[in-house]
């Protein structure tokens, strides 16, 4: 013992069995151990650990120190694992629960029957294994299959952990590739930010450098222009510039634009971006990833094809004149002229659009509709983009309504959507609300589902933020000009009286909003709570969301906090922190999870961020994280439409959701929000951004922030377009159909 504590500031080298992993985060990968040695008998080690498992054997190279709080502890900086060869040692390794199948039961009657030469058997003679009782052929097979997975995935993750990458990537790597994985990542480790979600150009670039790529390796030029496109598509953009494309590969790589031109055209050459010259008074030569351009090309066909149709087995104006009085005979609010004329032009037409801002009768059009759809003998459908949007929709409709997903029903066994070309949907008009936030990835599916002779009804506010996903579909649609448009501008009489209604219109028209301030505040459904230092501003949106609105009668599920920024004391993690800490405080009978920085616990209000099929979980869904299995590896999260459950794989899909960014709350309303809007946030202050925060709300609207943050939203134009040339390419295609010119674009 002596020996082994010797100087705390040498370096030594120990061999140990890990008798217990107290900690392990597969994020960073750092470990707290209880080991065990001949001379020390039971000790703690603390450093970084791949995969760490209770009876394993591995050397281990630090130095000892004293820890305030934990005392004496051995903090390792390399680690290298040993195989046991001892009988005993065996028994403990195969009986930790490393191996699928093997236990301790298991792992003494293998030990009792082939001694120290147990893993030898495992690995060359596993016919052997069915000389231990209770193990047939088919169990000896899987116990074998299991042993060699097992040492596949140890030395991957080895691999892996080598180069910087813990043990959470680590998992999804090896999940991915398999035995492969390490053959994979040789000869090109670019693959892994293609074809794993998380994993970005810059941790492939890692691994490569460490494995011995050059700077200018054609694959790594050829990545990086591969990983800013993709980039561009996470923004919401369908194409790059081809200058701006190879000013900022230059840049990432850290060469000349020549030699990044280069790789572009090897691009092309192997089909893996598209060049695509000028559409229309578009003269710029875009480039787009394949699959992008295909999506934009064939959803702009699509609606070409709908926007001219019209349907003749309609009543005439004045018999749809007298049904509809009669519905206001039967206690449907009076109609204006403009929601008059968006119902009948909407019955007629293959493709209409309906926009317009809060409390101009949206939602009172689709009840009509559906309902003349219906009387005209026609089947009728109803969606939205979210979960709460369609829970929403078929609250206030009184109609079934679903998610875009899940009308289109997903098949796992496919891979796909089940209605589709060679399966239509079963209806003849789809009416969508929340159109805005409907990218063309979306409408690409949606519009492939439906038959001939449907017609698409999209309902929305294009002055709203664009979609979360790539383009911008609705005010395309409005751009183009190609279909029919009702613009409902006419606030309802019920709503005039509403604050919360006037400012959003008068944000939309660029004009300041009229806030109650303090004590000037009447129980006006719209005020601001003014805080200039972004501390103080950020307890006033834990005070407000936490104690001013439950008193005002509103319970906790109803309020959701919304900011524009992720980072700083005003962002969306800060807050999640804090309020996290108010309304679920951690407690003894409350399970966690780590991720990151970020602590999950039973209780906490989640929200999935990437679409699930096979879980029926989408982008947008929130939930309450009700269970952690640490025996299962696995967690339940409840949603509206049921239970689900995640391996702890998966905790990655997952953010905490008392605060969203603004964008994230898109299509979603609840009965109060806490908007921040703070000259902090100056960089994403935009009209639209403030317009889209507003509308959130349907009772109460509390903005937290400064005049100054909102005078420069109010006075700031939105964001620049997107890249998307589908406007331009409806125009042409229906040119092309009608024969006024040749085709251009590359469809």
């Amino acid at each position: 013992m002596d020996r082994l504590y010797d100087n705390s500031s040498e370096q030594q080298t120990i061999t140990a069995t890990l008798e217990q992993v107290t900690f392990h985060n597969p994020e960073t990968g750092w470990t707290v151990l209880q080991i065990g040695t001949d001379i020390a008998g039971l000790i703690s080690a603390v450093g970084i650990m791949a995969a760490p498992s209770a009876g394993e054997t591995a050397k281990l190279t630090g130095n000892w120190e004293d820890h305030p709080r934990y005392g004496r502890q051995f903090h390792f900086h390399q680690y290298e694992l040993v195989r046991p060869t001892s009988a005993q040692s065996i028994e403990k390794y195969l009986g930790g629960g490393l191996v699928k199948g093997i236990g301790p039961q298991l792992a003494a009657a293998l030990v009792q029957k082939f001694g120290d030469a147990s893993l030898d058997i495992l690995d060359n003679e596993p016919q052997r294994l069915r000389e231990v009782d209770g193990i047939g052929p088919k169990r000896a097979a899987a116990l074998t299959e299991a042993w060699h997975c097992y040492q596949d995935m140890h030395q991957v993750m080895m691999f892996l952990y080598q180069h910087g990458l813990g043990s959470a990537l680590a998992t999804r790597i090896y999940s991915h590739y398999g035995p492969q994985a390490i053959e994979v990542l040789e000869a090109n480790p670019y693959r892994l930010a293609q074809d794993i979600q998380g994993i970005g150009f810059a941790t492939a670039d890692k691994i490569a450098r460490s494995v011995g790529l050059p700077e200018d390796d054609p694959q790594r030029l050829q990545a990086a222009l591969v990983h800013i496109l993709s980039q561009a598509t996470e923004a919401g953009h369908f194409y790059l510039p081809e200058e701006e494309l190879l000013a900022r590969g230059a840049s990432l790589v850290q060469l000349s634009p020549a030699r990044v031109e280069v790789a572009l055209a090897r691009l092309e050459e192997a089909e893996q971006v598209v060049r695509e010259g000028g559409l229309g008074p578009d003269k710029q030569k875009a480039v787009y990833l394949p699959a992008m351009l295909a999506a934009e090309c064939e959803v702009a066909e699509r609606l070409a094809e709908l926007a001219p149709v019209k349907n003749d087995q309609v009543p005439g104006p004045q018999e749809l004149d007298q049904w509809l009085e009669r519905r206001e005979a039967f206690g449907e609010l009076p109609l204006t002229a403009e929601q008059k004329s968006a119902v009948a032009v909407a019955l007629v037409s293959g493709l209409c659009v309906i926009t317009g801002g809060p409390g101009t009768g949206k939602t009172t059009i689709i009840r009509l509709l559906a309902d003349a759809c219906e009387a005209l003998g026609r089947r009728v459908a109803l969606a939205a983009p979210t979960g709460r949007a369609a829970k929403r929709l078929e609250q206030l409709t009184g109609r079934p309504a679903s998610t875009i997903h899940r009308l289109l029903v997903y098949d796992p066994r496919s891979g796909g959507f089940r209605y589709g070309q060679d399966e239509p949907l079963p209806v003849d008009t789809l009416i969508i609300d929340e159109a805005s936030m409907v990218d063309v990835l979306l409408a690409r599916d949606m519009l492939r589902a439906l038959g001939d002779g449907s017609q698409l009804v999209l309902v929305g506010d294009a002055d709203q933020l664009p979609s979360v996903g790539p383009g911008n579909m609705l005010r395309d649609l409005v751009e183009a000009g190609v279909s029919p448009l009702c613009r409902l501008t006419t606030i309802h009489r019920q709503r005039q009286d509403s604050l919360l209604v006037r400012n959003a219109h008068r944000i939309n028209a660029g004009e300041a909003p009229h806030l109650p301030v303090g004590n000037n505040w009447q129980g006006e459904d719209c005020v601001l709570v003014e805080k200039d230092d972004p501390e103080a501003a950020a307890e006033k949106v834990i005070q407000t969301a936490t104690v001013s609105l439950p008193r005002l009668g509103f319970v906790q599920q109803q309020i959701q906090v919304i900011t524009p920024l992720h980072r700083g004391p005003l962002g969306v993690r800060a807050l999640n922190q804090t309020l996290q800490q108010r309304l679920n405080p951690p407690r003894r009978s409350k399970s966690e999870l780590q991720r990151g920085e970020i602590t999950f616990r039973v209780g906490d209000r989640v929200l999935q961020t990437v679409n699930n099929y096979d879980k029926s979980v989408y982008n947008g869904d929130i939930g309450q994280l009700a269970g952690i299995d640490g025996k299962r590896r696995v967690f339940t999260v409840v949603f509206e439409q049921g239970e689900v459950d995640y391996d702890f794989s998966e905790l990655d899909q997952l953010e905490l959701a008392y605060a969203l960014t603004i964008h994230k709350s898109q299509g979603s309303e609840y009965p109060a929000v806490v908007i921040v809007i703070h000259s902090s946030h100056y960089v994403m202050l935009r009209r639209n951004l403030l317009y889209t925060a507003l509308t959130r709300a349907e009772k109460m609207a509390c903005i937290v922030g400064n005049w100054r943050g909102i005078y420069k939203a109010v006075t700031t134009a939105p964001e620049r377009q997107r890249n998307t040339r589908l406007a331009q390419r409806l125009r042409q295609e229906l040119s092309d159909r009608r024969g006024e010119n040749p085709r251009g674009a590359q469809c």
